[in-house]
Parts: structure tokens; sequence; C-alpha cells
């Protein structure tokens, strides 16, 4: 599976400390390998956000993802609060 990140993630992932964007890529590339593996999805938090689907990145960060052609997708990466207003600006 590629990861691919779209501009709004790059944005997003460039305005948070150096430690966190790291802790973003970790937790990206686990997401990734545990799609389709349930009963390993909780460590992440992986679940349907809408037609999205999203991962924790620590306690207070959410990275919102498409799965398209067998790729993630990575959209927005924020708190729960700016993951959903995306959802809410963009469907």
């Amino acid at each position: 599976m590629t990861i691919y990140q779209r501009p709004a993630f790059i944005r997003a992932l460039k305005k948070l400390p150096t430690r966190e964007q790291e802790l973003v890529r970790q937790r990206a590339r686990k997401a990734a390998e545990i799609i389709g593996h349930p009963h390993l999805h909780a460590g992440l938090g992986l679940r349907p956000f809408g037609r999205y689907k999203e991962f924790r990145v620590g306690l207070h960060l959410r990275c919102l993802f498409l799965l398209e052609g067998g790729d993630m997708h990575l959209i927005i990466v924020g708190t729960h609060d700016g993951v959903s207003a995306y959802i809410k600006n963009n469907g």
C-alpha cells in the first residue's frame, strides 16, 4: 500500500512540532499495515468517520484518510474538532 499526502495534510503537518510530525508518519505507516485486520485496530483507534477513516496520533491529534485503489491518501491532521470541521466543510 502506497501512502500519499494531500496538500491540506502537508500544510497541517508542517505546523506541528518535529516530534509530532514524526509520530504522525509512524502512525500512518502502522495504520497502512493493519488495515483489514480489525483485531489490531484498537491500538490506533482506527475507525470510520463518514466516507473517511481516522486514526489517533496521541491524545489530541487525529489523522483523516481515504482508501482509494488500495492506497492510503492522508487528508488532514489536527484535533478532533479540526477534523470534524474539515469533514463538515468538505463533505
